[in-house]
């Protein structure tokens, strides 16, 4: 019986080829969105699953004081002090390692490359079971040791076996090579932060660290980097709640007071759970997200799918009628409807199947995954979708026609009565409400977007080369003779040294009072330290006062100063209780150094609130002074002229200068775009789900309005034989899928208000105009369904109405 309801079925399908097209091509693009949002969801949540023990493997991160504003509300990252404080006080704990990053030029002879340098606790090789190649787990007992991948010993020797051969770092310090081990897969958080696009290549010792300036291997507070990760092994016996106990009772009895006022406390990662929850760290769920709409948008395709197929089994009344007629069981015809069903899910998947197999590679090349589609592990989850799919949607319509009586199917009243039109207007309101909700809310993720975009303007960052590195003691005693050569070349304007940038995700801060001692008037300023050409590279005005000078003493931050002049933006005059930027000039204020001797700031500038971190974080106080100690990056303002020659005249510069290490120049467009990529990929995302929801829904209703526009013919001759023109016909067919369109908006427009407003309130400046945004989204979803049936509507109206007459 089954075989043959499959011979059936496939003769129906060739029988009605355009409906049939219509239903496999909407499930099939249904399938592939939502089989590779599946693929790429399990992707993304079984990082690191590969080693041995991932399911005992824990991270560390830091909880975001809630009074200091950051744009994140977690780091997956503690302080380096951390790991010695957890290893003393929990014996219970397998192994604990930490993992800092910092970028050096390694070079062997004369070949260099700047790398990405892991340097780690020699625990780490007890927690991940690396595969090596030579060597063994002791390789990071040696303080001038380093681990090597294979693709990094390849690319600096030409070959793995190099064990005992050197490399050099920053043209001063030698190391050995201790270990080569394989590459990790590309599914590791080792490979694939989201926020630190280091690949994973090089090891060394946290003892080597210390070779190149004042660090203490067993920890410090006064740095908190994403790169600064720590990784805890449990024994068996012991779990995630266990140590999240442990660890808030050392926040409580071991941070710092100073550390407590931006740290609310520390939390635990799985292992497995590192690379998505970059994701949850800055607010923005995506892989959840992701997995959401691939349902939804599989779910408009099953309804699509049964809207038509409800419309279609309905116009098989009489069929049914004489198969009732003739001795057939409802349970016999709801078997062939629901093999019709299968059949058709079972061709759509073929197809989806078929379009993966071109998408996926194209997504790895673009995207540096690994994903794929392993037929032996996802076979019986994709045996199951067909089932699920061919079964949900379609036994409504199987029911509905094999439920009536032979006398009801033959007089066709389930398709001519209201009992038909009611189900199908619900259907057609359920894809459509899907479709606006995404549809209006990727209209104001794009709206914010662009307000991001247009907000960043406020720096010439398209005129802004920045060169980084800047912060090695060869570079930085030339900084004076790199200024003066840059600025000498004819499109140059002015070169400023600072900290960082603008649009750059750092948080410098320090605790500031106006009084010495005030600890209840203590408040967070954000440091910019810089040179005094950062105020005119960046077109920054000083509203009152005047601006850093290199002939002034006291403009210059030395190690033995109690004293420094400084300038501060509008909003840190808020904060100190000055009223005015005039009443703002020598007014001083206080902090502690690292030394706890009270330093005194002078203001004798002010300069604008500017947003300088930028994207999605507040404005905040800021306060400029000039330390030459702490730079780091070079920001180069190219006025007129060729924008490209001068940049090769900027290199040239630099080779002649500092011919021992390499430029790293970049724009500053470059910089900004580092973080608003990934607020455009969340935007293509959206617009890709919000497409294929909407194109499917209007695919769906150009079948439905074929299909009712044919059953109608008749109707019609005789309307237009009483007189009726050709467009109130038009209207009236067209108005009958306008209504359930206009219902689906009144509830999937406030779904989506709500929906934004979690990505809105990510953002300290935001779109004011998401009504009218979410109102314009409604139209356009309503004028595309107008369009889409206009069509057949216009056609069946211009109809001879004799041909109509004809019609049955």
């Amino acid at each position: 019986m089954f075989w043959s309801n499959v011979k059936v079925a496939i003769r129906n399908v060739r029988k009605n080829k355009l409906f049939a097209a219509i239903n496999i091509i909407g499930l099939s693009i249904g399938l592939t969105i939502f089989v590779f949002g599946g693929l790429l969801v399990n992707y993304e949540k079984t990082h690191d699953a590969f080693f041995a023990h991932s399911d005992r493997i824990y991270t560390l991160g830091a909880i975001a004081n809630p009074d200091i504003v950051f744009g994140f509300d977690r780091l997956n990252a503690v302080h380096t002090a951390v790991g010695p404080i957890v290893r003393n006080d929990l014996d219970d704990i397998e192994f604990i390692a930490r993992s800092t990053i910092d970028e050096f030029l390694v070079s062997r002879g004369e070949e260099g490359f700047y790398e990405g340098i892991r340097f780690v606790d020699p625990e780490i090789m007890k927690i991940f079971d690396f595969k090596y190649i030579h060597g063994d787990s002791d390789a990071l007992n040696d303080p001038s040791g380093v681990v090597l991948t294979e693709s990094v010993a390849n690319k600096y020797f030409g070959r793995t076996d190099v064990m005992g051969e050197t490399l050099t770092l920053d043209n001063e310090y030698d190391f050995h090579v201790a270990a080569v081990i394989n590459d990790l897969p590309i599914n590791s958080h080792f490979n694939n932060l989201v926020v630190m696009d280091v690949k994973f290549g090089i090891m060394m010792p946290f003892k080597a660290k210390s070779r190149f300036g004042d660090f203490d291997e067993n920890g410090e507070w006064n740095n908190l980097s994403m790169g600064n990760i720590t990784y805890v092994q449990l024994p068996a016996h012991l779990d995630a709640d266990w140590l999240q106990s442990q660890l808030d009772a050392i926040f409580v009895r071991s941070t710092p007071d100073n550390v407590k006022e931006y740290i609310a406390g520390y939390y635990v990662t799985p292992l497995i759970d590192v690379n998505t929850a970059i994701w949850d760290t800055i607010g923005m769920p995506i892989i959840e997200v992701i997995g959401l709409l691939s349902v939804l948008v599989l779910v408009v395709a099953c309804v699509n799918y049964t809207n038509l197929a409800t419309a279609q089994s309905l116009g098989r009344s009489r069929e049914v009628g004489m198969r009732k007629t003739m001795g057939a069981g409802q349970k016999q015809l709801l078997g062939q409807f629901l093999v019709e069903s299968l059949v058709i899910a079972t061709i759509a998947m073929i197809v989806a199947i078929a379009i993966l197999e071109v998408v996926i590679p194209i997504f790895n090349n673009f995207s540096e995954k690994g994903l794929t589609l392993n037929y032996l592990k996802t076979l019986p989850w994709l045996l199951s979708m067909i089932v699920l799919v061919g079964v949900s949607a379609g036994l409504y319509p199987a029911w509905l026609i094999t439920r009536a009586t032979p006398i009801e199917a033959l007089r066709d009243t389930g398709r001519k009565g209201k009992k038909g039109s009611v189900i199908r207007s619900v259907m057609i309101g359920a894809q459509f409400a899907i479709s606006a909700f995404m549809l209006a809310l990727v209209s104001i993720v794009y709206m914010q977007n662009e307000l991001v975009k247009e907000t960043s303007y406020e720096f010439p960052k398209s005129e802004i080369y920045t060169l980084g590195r800047l912060d090695v003691d060869v570079i930085r005693e030339r900084y004076d003779t790199l200024r003066h050569e840059l600025e000498a070349l004819p499109n140059v304007d002015k070169v400023a040294y600072a900290f960082q940038v603008p649009f750059e995700q750092t948080n410098s801060t320090t605790s500031v009072t106006s009084q010495p001692g005030d600890e209840a008037g203590k408040f967070t300023m954000h440091i910019l330290r810089t040179t005094p050409e950062f105020t005119d590279a960046y077109d920054i005005p000083i509203l009152a006062g005047r601006n850093l000078s290199r002939d002034i003493a006291g403009d210059l931050l030395v190690k033995e100063s109690e004293t420094i002049n400084v300038l501060v933006n509008e909003l840190a005059l808020e904060k100190l209780g000055i009223d005015s930027p005039q009443e703002a000039i020598n007014h001083r204020f206080y902090d502690l150094d690292d030394d706890n001797e009270l330093q005194e700031f002078v203001i004798v500038g002010v300069v604008p609130t500017q947003n300088i971190i930028g994207l999605f974080n507040e404005e905040k106080p800021w306060v400029y002074w000039w330390d030459d100690r702490y730079h780091r990056i070079a920001s180069v303002r190219i006025t007129g002229g060729n924008m490209m020659q001068t940049v090769e005249d900027i290199e040239n510069v630099w080779k002649r200068v500092i011919p021992e290490y390499p430029i790293q120049g970049r724009f500053l467009d470059d910089v900004f775009n580092d973080v608003y990529d990934i607020l455009k990929m969340m935007n293509v995302a959206l617009a890709i789900f919000a497409f294929v929801a909407l194109a499917l829904a209007l695919f769906g209703l150009f079948g439905l309005a074929a299909f009712m526009a044919a059953q109608r013919t008749r109707e019609i001759g005789v309307r237009k034989v009483l007189g009726a023109n050709s467009w109130q016909i038009a209207r009236l067919l067209v108005w009958q899928f306008s209504k359930p369109v206009m219902y689906a908006l009144t509830l999937a427009l406030p779904l989506a208000f709500f929906a934004s407003q979690k990505y809105l309130n990510f953002f300290a400046d935001r779109i004011q105009t998401e009504v009218p945004v979410m109102l314009v989204a409604g139209i356009v979803a309503v004028i595309l369904a107008w369009g889409t049936v206009a069509g057949h509507a216009m056609r069946i109206a211009r109809a001879n109405p004799v041909l109509a007459l004809r019609y049955e």
